[in-house]
């Protein structure tokens, strides 16, 4: 929650302008497709390929995969347009939404494109102070809509069909689930209270709880975040109900859309009997995502997918062809539109400031 604050600094004050590099489009693509073709070479059976037919079925149900990416940019397009009060035009929006899914694809999957945000919508012409009001409204959107979310497929799911096995790896996945659940309702807790009721008694917590000497390196960060959370309290009190109500809808949107590409791409090739089941899992599935250290969980998140969803796949052979069709949709398409547009967004959002600075110098 803290750690990336000192990373949005250094990116907005113009002293990392030129952190997006190429490397950081090629080394994730590498790790991804490298886990990739070693599950091609370990995995992948011609003769299971032969057994599937290409039919109109099945173009239907892939076009209805990438109808759901769509939909997880819509959602969050809309939860900015909203959370800026139309502030940001569709266009800006939108672009917003594309920079963000980018950082989320470069950067380990703890830091995410959603906390640079704040550097976005301010080079959008939004104030500081308040794009880092909505990246907190963005992180409690997100973690509720998991919070919520996972209680209600339990009401309609028995917890240990959630978990792929009784191994060593299922039984400590289901211990970091269980860990991460309730740092995620402790961290709803802290940002409800710290955003609509008591900020300065939130950030009296922060700042004590990362004087610890095990925390203290964090503390000039921690001790930003508690500043930063007491404006956002200002930014957010007083919003009425239809305030909100686009919001929860856009992020419902975004999440399930997310998670439903993957059923619509079972379903183009073979029948699916378990979509709830294959939902939840996801659930699972994002939460030991989140631990990885590579860039957009690359190489990581095709291992995980093949241990928690390979068992709905009747022909174990296409695994490989599937898992490759879902990063394509999912997370290689990020990477190719961000290197379309951020050259461009920061040659515009950093390009003149930097030119400016160097004829003031040279003034001098």
């Amino acid at each position: 929650m803290f750690s990336y604050f000192c990373m949005v600094h250094n990116i907005y004050m113009n002293k990392d302008s030129q952190g997006f590099s190429i490397w950081k489009i090629l080394l994730p693509t590498f790790i991804g497709l490298g886990v990739i073709v070693y599950l091609f070479s370990r995995e992948f059976n011609m003769s299971d390929l032969k057994q599937i037919d290409i039919t109109g079925h099945t173009v239907f149900w892939i076009f209805i995969a990438f109808c759901f990416m769509l939909g997880r940019d819509l959602g969050f397009t809309i939860r900015y347009r909203y959370l800026t009060e139309k502030q940001l035009s569709w266009k800006q929006a939108v672009k917003v939404t594309l920079l963000a899914e980018f950082g989320t694809a470069i950067t380990p999957s703890v830091v995410g494109g959603s906390s640079m945000a704040v550097v976005f919508l301010a080079k959008e012409n939004i104030p500081v102070g308040r794009s880092t009001a909505m990246v907190f409204v963005t992180l409690l959107l997100d973690e509720l809509f998991f919070v919520v979310t996972f209680p209600i497929l339990l009401l309609f799911l028995p917890f240990h069909t959630l978990f792929a096995d009784n191994t060593a790896l299922g039984s400590g996945v289901l211990v970091l689930f269980i860990v991460s659940y309730i740092i995620k309702m402790l961290l709803c807790t802290l940002l409800i209270v710290g955003l609509f009721f008591k900020p300065q008694s939130i950030r009296w917590l922060i700042i004590k709880l990362f004087r610890l000497p095990f925390l203290n390196r964090w503390h000039k960060s921690a001790a930003k975040a508690g500043d930063d959370l007491i404006v956002s309290s200002k930014e957010m009190r007083g919003k009425t109900i239809s305030y909100w109500i686009p919001l929860v809808v856009a992020t419902i949107l975004s999440w399930s859309s997310r998670y439903l590409v993957v059923n619509a791409i079972f379903m183009a090739f073979f029948q699916v009997h378990d979509n709830l089941l294959i939902f939840a899992r996801q659930f699972v599935m994002w939460v030991v995502m989140v631990v990885s250290p590579t860039p957009g969980g690359s190489g990581f998140t095709e291992f995980i997918f093949k241990q928690y969803l390979s068992e709905f796949i009747p022909l174990a052979g296409i695994v490989p062809v599937i898992i490759l069709l879902w990063r394509l949709l999912t997370y290689y398409n990020y990477l190719f539109i961000g290197a379309l547009i951020v050259p461009g967004w920061i040659k515009k959002s950093f390009g003149t400031k930097s030119a400016n600075k160097n004829l003031s110098e040279g003034r001098k």
